[in-house]
């Protein structure tokens, strides 16, 4: 069949409804995700069915589609909470933050271990929401308010959204962007760059927003000397091995901020009292903890160790990917002849060689280790189960309903008619506005490496159909998938359910969407004026 899909202004409209109705309801309205996905998959079902000519049942196979995407993220916030809440039922927090301060007692390198360097780490090596939901709790154990907790991990994290989770999503982005590699290289070099921008960027933010000018001029050294070891790290890495691009300096960096620490400057106690994010009464008044800081941190020690077993020692790795399991889906043709191909084992679940494996594991023997040495009973677990179930519903709703809107837009055409669109408009233009399709990818899919697959082929389209090198395009696709994953849906709510900070979705984006924005269209500018 021929596809009869026009780009009429209807249809574009009709498109980006789902999207402006997210935006719309939980900035403006403040609506909780949780309440406003069913709502945008309904009107993207609706819109799909009615506009879009899909059949009901291509609408039911997305659907089912969208369940799978969503389980295989949901398996993983799910024991990721479950650690979170273990830890704060054996009193695991006060430790940590008893730990830190007796490494350092100068507030702000607390926050940037916290914050920033080592939610970088786990960003590199697990992905999928796990350094929010564990950096943003640890912010708060040691007195940073709820939300600049959410907002510092959010803003600092996502750098490694890209090359992290052992370059996941940059191998989704090079195999839907069908570049030669030539090409592959020049992008992850461009990549690598602009995240090396970024990365130092969000810090200083963190810095200012903690004490402006004086903080920067604090903490700025080893703000640089760490973003040079992380992000120079993974420029250096990147075209050569995309996979360690983000662990290994990311590793590096972890290590060096305890050398840092022991220094004469940022080992002295050091703190602005009338910084605005920090909230110290509750942290002063707390008694020592009985369990150390290494025992406090045993979850995040196993966490590392089974991952870099697991997925770095290449026979035990080789191994471990023989197991998958996965679905098969047929074809499904709109009434307008858009395709949507057959998956004969739809995106593939490795369980051995899984985030979530790895999550469960650390915190089934951490439970272990926590009851031998009397830290926590057995009975204990049903407070803490409990409180997972609580945090995580709210979570399961919206990130299943926020992937099976997404899989009807693109099945429908929806995502098809919305991009086109826009470079019909645009022209050469069109190279500003490319990292806001990535953002618009991550935010709607809450992933990165979803909106590469979901939106790299057209990046590689569009940059042959306006004469340039598909490595800008890919490049700014990725980016701004990453500056996407930081008010991503996904993400917010982690940071929300770990530190219960109920309602402040709206607050959160309308702080965090402005930086996103800027710094799109900083990166956009860049590649239209010096790369194209």
């Amino acid at each position: 069949m021929e596809m009869s899909l026009s780009i009429t202004p209807l249809l574009w409209a009709a498109a980006a409804a789902p999207v402006a109705f997210l935006l719309v309801v939980i900035m403006k309205f403040g609506w909780g995700v949780a309440k406003a996905a069913p709502v945008g998959m309904a009107i993207a079902g609706v819109i799909g069915l009615f506009l879009y000519r899909s059949q009901p049942a291509a609408l039911v196979m997305e659907a089912g589609k969208g369940a799978w995407n969503a389980a295989t993220i949901l398996l993983v916030i799910w024991p990721a909470l479950f650690s979170y809440e273990l830890t704060c039922e054996s009193g695991g927090f006060q430790a940590i933050r008893q730990g830190i301060q007796a490494l350092t007692r100068h507030e702000l390198m607390q926050i940037l271990i916290l914050g920033w360097v080592f939610p970088s780490f786990l960003q590199g090596i697990t992905g999928f929401g796990v350094a929010v939901a564990v950096g943003a709790p640890l912010l708060l154990s040691i007195g940073v308010r709820p939300f600049y907790s959410i907002i510092i991990v959010l803003l600092c994290h996502c750098w490694g959204a890209t090359f992290g989770t052992l370059a996941l999503a940059w191998e989704a982005l090079t195999a839907q962007a069908g570049m030669d590699p030539a090409q592959t290289a020049y992008a992850a070099v461009i990549t690598a760059a602009m995240l090396w921008i970024y990365n130092l960027l969000c810090v200083l933010i963190s810095l200012w927003l903690y004490g402006k000018g004086r903080a920067v001029k604090e903490a700025g050294p080893a703000a640089a000397l760490l973003s040079l070891i992380m992000g120079g790290g993974e420029l250096i890495l990147a075209p050569i091995n995309a996979v360690i691009s983000c662990f290994l300096p990311s590793a590096a960096a972890l290590g060096m901020v305890f050398v840092i620490s022991r220094s004469r400057r940022y080992h002295s106690s050091w703190s602005i009292a009338e910084s605005r994010i920090m909230e110290r009464k509750e942290k002063e008044s707390q008694a020592e903890s009985p369990m150390t800081f290494h025992q406090a941190f045993l979850p995040y020690y196993l966490l590392t160790g089974i991952t870099v077993i697991c997925l770095l020692i290449p026979p035990v790795n080789e191994m471990l990917n023989t197991w998958q399991i996965g679905f098969a889906f047929p074809q499904t043709v709109t009434e307008y002849g858009f395709v949507t191909a057959a998956e004969s084992c739809f995106s593939p679940l490795k369980p051995l060689t899984y985030a979530g494996t790895f999550l469960a594991l650390s915190s089934a023997a951490s439970f272990l280790y926590y009851r031998k040495k009397g830290f926590i009973k057995t009975r204990d677990l049903k407070n803490v189960w409990r409180r997972t179930v609580k945090k995580c519903i709210p979570s399961t709703i919206a990130i299943l309903c926020f992937i099976i809107m997404s899989k009807f837009m693109s099945s429908s055409g929806q995502i098809y008619v919305l991009s086109q669109g826009i470079v019909k408009v645009l022209g050469v233009y069109y190279v500003i506005a490319a990292p806001f399709f990535g953002m618009l990818g991550s935010f709607i899919t809450s992933s990165n490496m979803s909106s590469n697959i979901l939106l790299g082929n057209f990046q590689s389209t569009a940059a042959g159909i306006l004469g340039i090198n598909p490595a800008i395009t890919a490049s700014l696709q990725t980016v701004g998938g990453v500056l996407g994953n930081v008010f991503a849906p996904g993400c917010i709510i982690m940071g929300i359910s770990t530190t219960g900070l109920a309602g402040a979705e709206g607050r959160l984006l309308k702080t965090i969407l402005p930086i996103s924005a800027a710094c799109g269209t900083v990166f956009g500018l860049f590649a239209f004026f010096v790369l194209v």
